[in-house]
């Protein structure tokens, strides 16, 4: 697919692309893939507000090409920038826009869509459509896994400024999520999952940033009763502002949040709070497991508007650390969590292993009273750090194995509290680790490696959803093949470097 190819348009080759993306989408047929270069890909021609990118089932659509690759591992993402654009009709203005830039309605295989940036779809208030970027629904069935991919810029009036999700499977993996919005009455700014048909969504999100995003509830991620199963894993939520709450779950069967930060944050409403999870029942437990929540602002004025806020007594924060947190009268947490090995200024009546200590970030934002990108910032632990060996390594889960950074969880011997995990071999924080550079080709069974080090004499560990190792693979070539029940699973290279992958 090239908007600028000038071939007999089969879409065979590159010579003879196709350069429509929607005539490229109606012929394609279940194994197919998109090869998409790069250019600006609008969903009409026309001013047709409904008109959208509705993924096909089977199909994987990717971008970051040049027009010329034979292989997937060849293309640029940085360099060959692929936008899927809302701007239908008069440039800069909004209100004309696509609704929804992309839909993946009753999806029931598993596709990806990969490599795009995802932008400028507007709907206001009350009119149906929600979701401006990305709009999910009856897709339990199969599973719509999005990675690498930017949302920016998109807006809905109502719920999902940049995905809605509802009676969906999704994978969020390596995406970033940028001034996104669901308006001053709406609510998930970037992500919110609805009730489709009484359909219990599943998401999970890993390697993910929440720069600058809004909404009423929920800037990040609004999530409604309709999850069965939510796990973020080594993500960032920085710079997003709400009036309510920057990420709210009110029920699910099972969640976890981990090594993953929450910093720089404004709540400005009388009634709000920066997390919050609303369910009360006994087996709805929301787990925060090696996390730093730091530096965030909340401007109510009451007892009850704590950073932290959960309703019902069975959730619980596991090695993780509080600090410098503004809210009225200091309350970091409401008392009906449970709270172990871990830092939280002026304590906490209900649990063990609580310090109340200055966690000594490497170097930590002096912002006051407003939010801030705390990507600009480092937020690793200095060596003298109280918070570095005194987790608890029975409260690692088994699939937790890599910190925010992308480096090994547990060394030392005993894991750190907060998202990052202090290389205690050089005695100095750790610095980034780059992203996975593997990737499952789910037609030859596969694993690829696209990065330029030397994989020979690595091996490839592969976990599955329960934590168990289920396979080690010596690396001798760029292509690993593999036998794997349908299912997701965490392969490791044994270095600092991890992915998880989908077998259909």
């Amino acid at each position: 697919m090239n908007a600028n190819a000038t071939g007999s348009a089969t879409g065979l080759s590159w010579t003879n692309a196709f350069t429509d993306l929607q005539v490229a989408l109606s012929m394609v047929i279940p194994g197919d893939e998109i090869w998409v270069a790069a250019g600006q890909y609008r969903p009409t021609t026309g001013t047709s507000r409904t008109s959208s990118f509705q993924l096909r089932n089977g199909v994987d659509l990717y971008g970051g090409f040049v027009g010329t690759e034979t292989l997937l591992e060849e293309r640029d993402l940085e360099a060959n920038i692929t936008v899927l654009n809302g701007d239908i009709g008069e440039p800069g203005t909004t209100t004309d826009n696509s609704y929804r830039v992309v839909t993946a309605n009753n999806i029931n295989t598993h596709i990806v869509l990969d490599g795009f940036r995802i932008m400028n779809g507007y709907s206001a208030a009350g009119n149906g459509y929600n979701g401006g970027g990305l709009n999910v629904q009856n897709a339990l069935g199969g599973n719509v896994h999005v990675r690498n991919c930017l949302f920016v810029n998109n807006y809905s009036g109502s719920y999902g400024g940049g995905i809605y999700l509802a009676a969906a499977v999704v994978t969020l993996e390596d995406c970033t999520f940028n001034n996104n919005s669901a308006g001053t009455g709406g609510d998930g700014g970037a992500i919110y999952n609805g009730n489709n048909n009484g359909g219990y969504s599943i998401l999970g999100i890993r390697g993910c940033r929440f720069i600058n995003n809004t909404a009423r509830r929920g800037a990040c991620i609004f999530g409604g009763l309709d999850f069965d199963s939510l796990l973020i894993d080594r993500c960032m939520f920085t710079n997003n502002t709400s009036e309510l709450s920057i990420v709210e779950f009110d029920g699910f069967n099972a969640a976890r949040l981990s090594n993953t930060y929450i910093i720089g944050n404004t709540v400005n409403g009388s009634t709000s709070n920066v997390f919050r999870v609303q369910t009360t029942a006994p087996d709805e437990a929301m787990t925060i497991n090696n996390c730093t929540i730091a530096q965030n602002f909340n401007l109510a004025s009451s007892v009850q508007q704590e950073i932290i806020r959960v309703y019902g007594t069975q959730h619980r924060i596991e090695n993780s650390i509080l600090a410098g947190n503004t809210a009225y009268d200091g309350r970091q947490v409401s008392t009906g969590m449970v709270i172990t090995n871990s830092i939280v200024p002026g304590g906490h009546p209900n649990g063990t292993g609580i310090l109340d200590m200055d966690p000594l970030f490497a170097q930590p934002s002096f912002a006051s009273g407003t939010n801030f990108d705390a990507t600009s910032f480092d937020y690793t632990l200095l060596p003298a750090s109280p918070g570095i060996n005194a987790g608890a390594n029975d409260l690692v889960p088994v699939d937790q194995l890599l910190d925010l950074a992308g480096n090994v969880r547990i060394q030392g011997g005993t894991v750190d509290m907060g998202c990052y995990e202090s290389d205690l071999s050089t005695g100095v924080p750790p610095s980034p680790a780059p992203a996975a550079t593997w990737y499952f080709d789910v037609q030859q069974q596969a694993l690829r490696y696209t990065g330029t080090q030397d994989m020979s004499g690595r091996v490839l560990r592969i976990i599955d959803a329960n934590g168990g190792q289920v396979a080690t693979i010596p690396v001798a070539l760029n292509t690993v093949q593999v036998s794997l029940s349908p299912g997701m699973y965490l392969a490791i290279t044994g270095k600092t470097d991890a992915f998880r992958f989908v077998v259909p």
